[in-house]
């Protein structure tokens, strides 16, 4: 029964497969083949499909196979959506710049079912750039020997090239470049497949030409001894030919293109090497071999020492020559003119600019002095000096900095400029000047500091000539200002005094908080407001503010109250407060009423009480409190749980307000947590942590250093 139903099942899906099965077409092309550029990139094709719709959410690729007509990885020339029940639809398309080959294919591909469809035939398609190709630069070509010759296109836009020859095709390369070595007309066109024809050279004429060689008469090697005219002859004569010469490889571009020989004068200038190129009427070119003309070798002159030098200064030069002829005189000249030193030396010492050379005589076979070549001595025409503070220079920051000279240089009369190093400074005067007014320094450096803020100058004398620097201003930072108290305020001087740091012609701020009170050149300041002071200094266009001092009546502790600000009385007994340091007191209860005006006020009720003692120009306001202590005997248990009974170890009274008792408490490992002489009933405090379930404490009291009373203080909850 099982396999019935699966057979029945494979037939049913047989059957239902082969009813709705979707199938794409191959799309039919409108063109053959594709030929684009910049200006044309559109083409169409038709696509169709069979049996039913695609799905609603489908979309259609038209894919672009590889020059191989292979899809492995395609490209994706248009997404088509709204088509799934067209059947049948046009659509354009570009193709990409890059396409070169004659194996292309276009497919439809689906998503919604996914389906491939079928490929069309493969068809050519090239991009052709829109370029002009030149062909061997519009030049014809002679064959000048059986080795031929290159012709090539200006620039390579294909893969392959097809070469023609008198309008027959030639050869295709993959070069853009053939060798030629028949006469004829050539001219190429890039190989686009189908679509090549559009785009072709010039067409180039490849003419047969006579090979010819070409010398220059006479020896190879040619020394002059007279003042003739040294000739140079091609053994080619010819008027309808092109005769080029180069001297030392460059071309001598004052001749004639007719110019079978050249005459020069025997003089340095014209010793070197020669050659000459002749080009017939064919066009073929031949170079003959190099002719040197050196100079007589009876006598040599050679140069061993710089033909240019700068002397600064008591600096010298030396000149320096080498020659074969032992025997022979020398002389040297300075601009023309004959020098007596130097005479027979091949080493002259020079300390004047000029042009200067050495003369040696020839007793040879070749008449005449050979002459060195000229050696030009320059001395600078004027100088340019550059000054500026030392790298670490920061404007109102540094407080100190030092002025050099960071370049100096010199201009000769050519117009060159060189670099003067210092070891050649001693050569020159140096002078500051600040703001305009000469300094005595006369270094080559300058130290300052803050009191020589200004604008400077450096005057760089030479042979009595001043050459005068930039202008480089200097603004240094202020040293730290100090700000003191001279004079505190008191309730007896109502005046304090400020004093800082003198910086001479500064100006100074002063301040009293944020607020200017006082401006000038003193740096001292007097003033009868309290706070806080501060002084900004001024100098140079710099500033700095000092750190901030206070001025305040400390009036607190001038009076004291005995036996304390807070005492405690016990029932039925009366305390006397004696106040001290004053020059009159006032002692007023709650109520504002005076209660004594003397020093002494006995007390008798708690409560809390004002004394207003008057000193100098001061009133001094102190508060006393009084509170009642009726305990009798020292307790030993407290519970200091905030419910207001039992909170604190409280004395009895007789261990209250009297200064010569001490009371200390030490917890149960001897550590002491209090020690005073002023024990107020305020112990334990709320900060204080019980470390265990049952904090045992232990009290000593002592007068007079002597224990009179000791014991434990056990807290609980």
């Amino acid at each position: 029964m099982k396999n019935i139903t699966t057979t029945i099942a494979i037939i049913f899906l047989l059957f239902t497969g082969n009813s709705f099965s979707q199938k794409i077409n191959a799309p039919q092309l409108s063109f053959e083949y594709a030929c684009l550029n910049e200006a044309f990139n559109t083409f169409e094709a038709t696509f169709t499909f069979n049996e039913k719709p695609f799905a609603a959410d489908n979309k259609f690729y038209i894919e672009l196979s590889n020059s191989d007509g292979l899809f492995d990885t395609p490209t994706i020339l248009k997404t088509v959506e709204g088509e799934n029940y067209s059947f049948e639809f046009k659509e354009s398309f570009s193709l990409p710049e890059d396409v070169y080959g004659e194996n292309y294919k276009i497919r439809l591909r689906a998503t919604s079912p996914a389906i491939i469809g079928e490929s069309t035939q493969a068809f050519d398609a090239f991009f052709m750039p829109n370029e002009e190709v030149v062909l061997n630069n519009y030049n014809d070509v002679s064959l000048c020997s059986q080795a031929g010759t290159k012709i090539s296109l200006d620039n390579d836009i294909a893969k392959e090239y097809v070469w023609y020859k008198n309008g027959d095709i030639l050869k295709v390369t993959s070069e853009n470049y053939i060798s030629v070595t028949e006469p004829g007309e050539y001219y190429a066109e890039p190989y686009y497949g189908n679509c090549t024809g559009s785009i072709y050279s010039n067409l180039v004429i490849v003419n047969k030409g006579e090979a010819f060689e070409v010398s220059i008469l006479g020896n190879k090697s040619i020394e002059p001894c007279s003042d003739a005219a040294i000739v140079l002859q091609a053994s080619v004569d010819n008027e309808n030919y092109i005769y080029t010469w180069f001297k030392n490889e460059e071309k001598i571009s004052e001749l004639d293109t007719y110019a079978p020989k050249i005459e020069l004068e025997n003089k340095e200038d014209n010793f070197g090497s020669y050659r000459v190129e002749v080009t017939n009427s064919g066009g073929c070119t031949s170079s003959s071999e190099e002719v040197s003309i050196v100079q007589n070798k009876s006598t040599i002159v050679e140069v061993t020492s710089p033909l240019n030098a700068v002397i600064i200064g008591e600096n010298t030069a030396t000149l320096s020559i080498e020659t074969n002829n032992k025997g022979a005189n020398i002389n040297w000249y300075r601009d023309g003119l004959l020098l007596k030193e130097g005479y027979n030396n091949t080493r002259l010492i020079v300390s004047e600019a000029g042009e200067y050379y050495a003369e040696v005589s020839s007793s040879a076979a070749c008449e005449g002095n050979i002459k060195s070549p000229s050696f030009k001595i320059y001395e600078p025409v004027s100088f340019s000096a550059t000054i500026k503070p030392t790298s670490n220079y920061d404007a109102c920051v540094s407080m100190n900095t030092e002025l050099t000279i960071a370049s100096l240089t010199g201009k000769l009369k050519n117009g060159d400029v060189l670099s003067i190093d210092n070891e050649f400074f001693h050569n020159f005067k140096m002078k500051w000047f600040k703001d305009g007014i000469s300094l005595k320094n006369t270094s080559a450096s300058l130290p300052l500091d803050y009191t020589d803020n200004g604008v400077y100058e450096l005057a760089v004398t030479y042979k009595n000539i001043d050459f005068i620097s930039n202008k480089q201003e200097i603004v240094l930072g202020l040293p730290e200002v100090a700000l003191e108290v001279v004079t505190p305020m008191s309730c007896t001087n109502l005046e304090g005094e400020l004093k800082a740091t003198v910086l001479a012609g500064a100006k100074y701020d002063w301040y009293n908080g944020d607020k200017l009170v006082a401006s000038g050149v003193e740096n001292t300041f007097v003033t009868t407001n309290t706070g806080d002071f501060k002084v900004e200094v001024s100098l140079g266009g710099c500033a700095i503010t000092s750190r901030s001092v206070s001025l305040n009546q400390d009036s607190e502790g001038l009076i004291d109250i005995y036996p304390g600000e807070k005492i405690t009385i016990s029932p039925d007994r009366i305390i006397e407060a004696n106040a001290t340091g004053g020059e009159s007191y006032e002692w007023l209860d709650e109520a504002g009423n005076i209660l004594s005006k003397t020093a002494t006020f006995s007390i008798a009720e708690e409560g809390n009480y004002t004394l207003f003692a008057k000193i100098g120009g001061c009133i001094v306001e102190k508060s006393v409190e009084v509170v009642s202590n009726d305990v009798v005997e020292i307790p030993n248990l407290i519970s200091p749980n905030d419910d207001s009974v039992n909170d604190k170890w409280t004395l009895p009274q007789k261990f209250i307000n009297d200064p010569e008792i001490e009371v200390v408490i030490c917890d149960s490992y001897g550590s002491t947590v209090l020690k005073t002489t002023k024990y107020d009933n305020s112990w334990p405090n709320s900060s204080m942590k019980m470390n265990a379930e049952i904090p045992v404490f232990y009290y000593f009291v002592n007068k007079k250093g002597k224990n009179i009373k000791k014991g434990s203080i056990t807290l609980v909850n």
